[in-house]
């Protein structure tokens, strides 16, 4: 068994691949979980196939016990980083059914048998990009088997070159003041950007609609973002972000803060902590979350209109400590 990969700008490029790789084709159907960001629903309209939603429970693996649906493929969530119960889904998928694991939130983690995460079925898509701070940055990985289309490879993207983006640009400037100096600066940046936005009648957060049926423009990734990616100290950032889930946790037990996942098991680099907002001391929670500098607090995700999700599923309250350095 060997490995193989292909690098993206973004991982809605390289789930294009997976899917096409699966034999997805032209009214396909897809299984999807309902608790999914919009975005990836692009993927799938870029290659003419059709989402069919499954459930997500509260401990973020899949919740039913029944059989699923026959599709051509179905996509498997590592949540923020925690590995997806994949002995679960193989046994109530229908064989037939391509398992792509979706490792959006994963890179450098792994399961109880050190599998990195990405890598646990025949094709799983990775970003970078959401765990390190990178102009772009994603791939999808893929087992020689005979029942994946080989013929949908293709020959390695040459990195792209141009300017890097001023907005990248900024981040990284502020995230090395924020290393050495008592003060967020970009704390400050994203508070002054909403509140401006608050002003001229708009959503605090960018809200960008098309993403759910269109691709980002950029399919190679940037040759900054290798470079970045080959010089990472992975053992020290696997170390950096398990410290700061321990840290979350404890604060998190103080305020009785809720969280969908306790247990940092051996392996598991988290994206960050993620925690319910329907009880607890939230306010007190994320008040020292802010003051410790621990990670920003974010929503996730921006879900699609066409997603079957409860609007009372307790899932719409969860929240994240991002722990983007």
């Amino acid at each position: 068994m060997t490995s193989n990969r292909l690098y993206y700008a973004y991982a809605r490029h390289a789930l294009v691949t997976a899917l096409k790789l699966a034999r997805v084709q032209e009214g396909s159907s897809v299984l999807v979980p309902d608790f999914i960001c919009r975005d990836v629903l692009a993927s799938l309209h870029a290659v003419g196939s059709e989402p069919r939603f499954y459930t997500i429970g509260d401990d973020l693996q899949i919740s039913t016990t029944q059989s699923l649906p026959r599709a051509a493929a179905i996509i498997v969530v590592n949540y923020f980083g925690f590995p997806a119960d994949l002995q679960r889904v193989r046994e109530i998928a229908s064989s037939e059914t391509t398992i792509i694991e979706d490792n959006a939130h994963g890179w450098l983690s792994a399961d109880r048998d050190g599998t990195p995460l990405g890598s646990r079925t025949d094709v799983g898509v990775t970003s970078v990009r959401k765990t390190i701070r990178l102009p772009d940055g994603a791939f999808v990985e893929w087992r020689d088997a005979a029942h994946l289309d080989m013929t949908m490879l293709h020959a390695p993207l040459v990195p792209r070159d141009e300017p890097l983006p001023l907005g990248f640009v900024l981040r990284r400037v502020m995230a090395r003041i924020d290393s050495v100096s008592p003060l967020s600066a970009m704390a400050a940046s994203r508070h002054t950007v909403r509140v401006l936005r608050r002003l001229r009648g708009q959503p605090a957060i960018s809200q960008h609609p098309d993403d759910e049926w269109q691709l980002p423009a950029h399919r190679a990734i940037h040759g900054e973002s290798i470079r970045l990616l080959e010089s990472v100290d992975q053992a020290h950032e696997v170390q950096r972000r398990r410290k700061l889930f321990g840290r979350c946790h404890s604060a998190a037990q103080r305020y009785d803060i809720e969280t969908p996942i306790p247990l940092l098991n051996d392996g598991v680099s988290p994206q960050g902590f993620a925690f319910f907002t329907d009880a607890g001391n939230v306010d007190e929670f994320e008040t020292l979350i802010h003051r410790e500098r621990l990670g920003e607090v974010i929503s996730w995700p921006a879900l699609s209109a066409r997603s079957p999700l409860p609007t009372t599923s307790r899932l719409r309250t969860l929240r994240l400590v991002n722990f983007l350095a």
